[in-house]
């Protein structure tokens, strides 16, 4: 008879939930500096349809579907409302997240926050615009003052109350926000909220946060944000490879939030990261998404390589690395 010997394991399963994924871009918005994304969603190892079955994805295709159906289920709560009311229902019941270490992320990285389609159908509350930008102001101002107009709109069956809380003290910054008030069903409220910098106490190059509108025991959390001179913001970022639509051919996508004076993707070796050669060199490329198809011709050698994306403006400069493989010119990529 054998002896068995007896094997202990042990299955440590851990769940990450309202936390925003790395690759997930990020704003503001440059030039406008409006506050971008508005929400977010799930968006990392989804269950989605493939050919054939079924694939964890992840990204903003997996994102913006889960958008859309709560969009799709609130229309069919509310058919008379406008995309404008949808939107705000949103926003205004987003619930804001959390980093690992329970720092609150920004603003212009997660909008009002992760959407809760159930509450943004039993909104009671309306507050258009849900986001409020501020402006963009130079240190040469001596004081700098911005108004921000909205309008609250009670679309329950009974009166509400409304207050907003006093926001926490900063110093340099000053609020003037609208006195405690009430509306009747379907009434609805034009306000204005004023914020007033001191550049000589208050020297942030971004600032941002939420005003809270209490309406009984809810809150509605209002993003906002204000810009001092040119903030910083990064060149580059989303960049992905891969087979091109048509034949023979790569296809590349980035995102240049501002735009860029010189941009380039460079490869290298992994190894030995001997410098290959440039995927792509171009001066005075426009803001936004920038796509690409490039021919097997213009590629190396088929393997895995190290690709530097880098993006140059204003007297800045940001990179960032991704490996990319090019197949054998005579392999099947269908």
């Amino acid at each position: 008879m054998k002896n068995i010997k007896q094997i202990n394991a042990r299955t440590i399963l851990i769940e990450e939930s309202d936390i925003l994924a790395d690759f997930s871009s990020r704003g503001p918005v440059t030039v406008t500096w409006d506050i971008k994304p508005d929400v977010v969603a799930p968006g990392v190892a989804i269950n989605s349809t493939i050919p054939g079955g079924y694939l964890q994805l992840q990204g903003t295709s997996m994102a913006a579907p889960h958008v859309a159906g709560a969009c799709a289920l609130i229309k069919q709560a509310h058919p008379d409302w406008s995309p404008e009311q949808i939107k705000a229902s949103l926003m205004n019941t987003a619930k804001p997240i959390k980093s690992h270490n329970g720092t609150p992320y920004k603003t212009y990285e997660q909008g009002a926050g992760r959407i809760q389609p159930i509450e943004a159908i039993k909104a009671e509350t309306l507050v258009i615009p849900s986001s409020l930008q501020f402006g963009k102001f130079k240190l040469a101002e001596q004081h700098h003052q911005h108004r921000a107009l909205m309008t609250i709109k009670n679309i329950s069956t009974s009166k509400r109350d409304y207050y907003f809380t006093i926001p926490k003290r900063i110093h340099g910054i000053d609020w003037e926000l609208p006195l405690s008030f009430s509306l009747k069903p379907n009434e609805e409220k034009q306000l204005t909220v004023r914020m007033t910098i001191q550049p000589e106490h208050f020297k942030n190059k971004i600032h941002d946060g939420y005003l809270e509108l209490n309406e009984g025991e809810h809150k509605i959390r209002i993003p906002y944000l204000y810009v001092l001179e040119e903030p910083d913001y990064p060149r580059v970022m989303g960049f992905e490879m891969g087979i091109g639509d048509k034949v023979q051919t790569y296809r590349y996508e980035v995102y240049l939030p501002g735009g860029a004076d010189e941009f380039g993707i460079a490869l290298f070796e992994p190894g030995s990261h001997h410098f290959v050669g440039f995927l792509d060199w171009e001066r005075n490329v426009g803001k936004g998404t920038l796509e690409k198809e490039i021919s097997e011709d213009k590629l190396p050698e088929a393997g895995l390589y190290i690709a530097k994306v880098f993006a140059k403006k204003g007297g800045k400069e940001d990179m960032i690395e991704a490996v990319v493989e090019i197949m054998s010119k005579n392999q099947d990529k269908s």
